[in-house]
């Protein structure tokens, strides 16, 4: 679900250097022009650093599924539902398992 295209947007459009995201992720160079170019994913503790860095809420970094706000949705959704196991869960296709994962260990990095 990480959009590399939207992270080397915000990057170029709040002007910062590959060097200084890297430094402010705590990563080299080479891993940050790695994620822009699709050829790795952060990790998630890198994630939640490189969306700080680029100072842009979580789902800015994610690839829309079809329909705008359809991605936003359901991690709202399926933050409610971690921390309310009562709720319906939001499951549909194999890009909001993706969701429901991310949530998960997102949750659990925090507790």
């Amino acid at each position: 679900m990480y959009d590399p295209a939207r992270a080397k947007a915000r990057r170029i459009k709040i002007g910062l250097s590959v060097r200084q995201v890297a430094d402010r992720v705590g990563v080299s160079e080479t891993t940050v022009y790695a994620w822009e170019s699709g050829d790795r994913t952060p990790t998630l503790d890198h994630y939640v650093h490189l969306a700080h860095a680029l100072r842009i809420p979580f789902d800015g970094l994610m690839r829309q599924a079809e329909g705008a706000g359809i991605v936003p949705d359901l991690l709202a959704a399926e933050w409610s539902r971690k921390r309310n196991p009562d709720v319906e869960p939001t499951i549909r296709d194999s890009d909001d398992a993706d969701i429901r994962l991310f949530v998960d260990r997102l949750y659990g990095s925090l507790r």
